[in-house]
């Protein structure tokens, strides 16, 4: 929407709605206490952690890079080996054809020799060579069979020859073929070991740092994000009598669309609305609201809701994200229905890539609360941590 900011900040009323849990962390954060740390699935971050933006949203936009090039890479290594797969299974079967061809042109080479022989035996030109068996059909006398039958293999002969060549040279090519393959193959393997490699160095300095990235792959499932919900005991309303692990199911959707973590956008909403106690409207993050703003921007469906909220958080995140290069158009609520509007909205941003780690949100970042980070983070080891504990 030109001239206005996409999203404004969350009113401090909802942020406060929220149930004893969190609200005992705000109590800490209020204070100024350090966060403790918890362990998420094998990485122990600190929710405190604010780590230098510049040096961190560098990295961070490495590992999404990386992240994001190891999928395609995979991608082709998966097709690579598809490829040489089936140039085996087709080498192999050339290779049965030909054995097949040549042990019958030796079967056939034989028989003719032994019937040149026989014709030869019976000839009544005794001294008549028979070292062309080409033209062993031009022996004046013999056996008329053996001469006609001769005169059909030669040709056979000659018909499978040709058969044998022709296989012998696929052969070659499928050979050639299958080394270029296994070429590409291994380098792709090398590529793809070199950013694994390397995402595991991004994510170790990042975890070290306690920064958490907001860009990345579903790490649970909608069902364990609402088992940890219910496991909370607190009461929600959400439109349609959705249930919270469909709405789950949607934030993992949703968020392996836009390659949003689902996870820590799913805490924020219940951050948000109070564990999901203010939002009949499908609004899960405060979009539109603001310090002194009386409303915010209604979602037609718990999906748009969940969608325009991904969309904006993958705005705060990437700096290369572009509406062309969304999975879905741009969310019409925030944006506007027309098209080319909604995609200039979306492609200028006013905070474009500058929150690429959760720990840098706050402050003037989506909201005004400096904590705001924190407590969001708070919620998201929580998570993590009753997901690990689980069977």
């Amino acid at each position: 929407m030109p001239g206005r900011r996409p999203t404004l900040l969350p009113r401090r009323g909802r942020i406060l709605v929220v149930s004893a849990c969190v609200l005992a962390v705000l109590t800490v954060a209020t204070t100024g206490a350090a966060w403790g740390a918890e362990s998420s699935g094998g990485a122990t971050r600190s929710a405190g952690a604010t780590p230098d933006p510049e040096t961190y949203r560098d990295l961070a936009a490495q590992l999404f890079r990386n992240q994001r090039a190891v999928i395609d890479v995979a991608a082709q290594l998966e097709q690579a080996e598809a490829r040489l797969a089936q140039t085996q299974r087709d080498l192999d079967d050339v290779q049965r054809r030909l054995d097949e061809t040549r042990a019958e042109l030796k079967r056939l080479e034989d028989l003719v020799r032994s019937r040149a022989a026989f014709i030869y035996a019976h000839a009544s030109t005794s001294n008549m060579a028979v070292a062309d068996i080409a033209h062993v059909a031009d022996i004046s006398s013999g056996k008329q069979y053996a001469e006609s039958a001769t005169r059909r293999d030669v040709n056979q002969i000659d018909d499978l020859t040709a058969q044998a060549d022709a296989l012998d040279a696929k052969r070659r090519v499928l050979v050639d073929t299958r080394y270029a393959q296994t070429a590409e193959r291994d380098k792709l393997r090398a590529q793809k070991d070199d950013l694994d490699a390397r995402i595991v160095r991004q994510k170790e300095a990042l975890d070290r740092a306690g920064a958490v990235t907001m860009m990345g792959e579903p790490e649970l499932t909608g069902a364990q994000m609402s088992e940890w919900f219910a496991s909370r005991g607190v009461r929600y309303r959400l439109m349609g009598g959705m249930t919270i692990t469909e709405l789950a199911d949607l934030y993992v959707e949703e968020g392996k669309a836009e390659h949003v973590r689902p996870e820590l956008a799913f805490v924020q909403a219940i951050l948000e609305t109070g564990s999901f106690g203010n939002a009949t409207d499908n609004n899960f993050a405060g979009i539109g609201a603001c310090d002194s703003c009386t409303g915010q921007i209604p979602f037609p469906t718990p999906r748009d809701g969940v969608r325009g909220q991904i969309q904006m958080l993958r705005n705060y995140a990437d700096p290369s994200s572009r509406a062309a290069t969304l999975a879905n158009p741009p969310s019409a609520p925030i944006y506007g229905s027309d098209p080319g509007r909604a995609a200039n909205a979306y492609d200028t941003f006013f905070a474009k890539g500058r929150t690429p780690t959760w720990n840098l949100m706050g402050d003037g970042n989506w909201a005004t609360d400096p904590d705001y980070s924190p407590k969001v983070l708070t919620l998201y080891f929580q998570l993590m941590a009753f997901a690990t504990r689980r069977p």
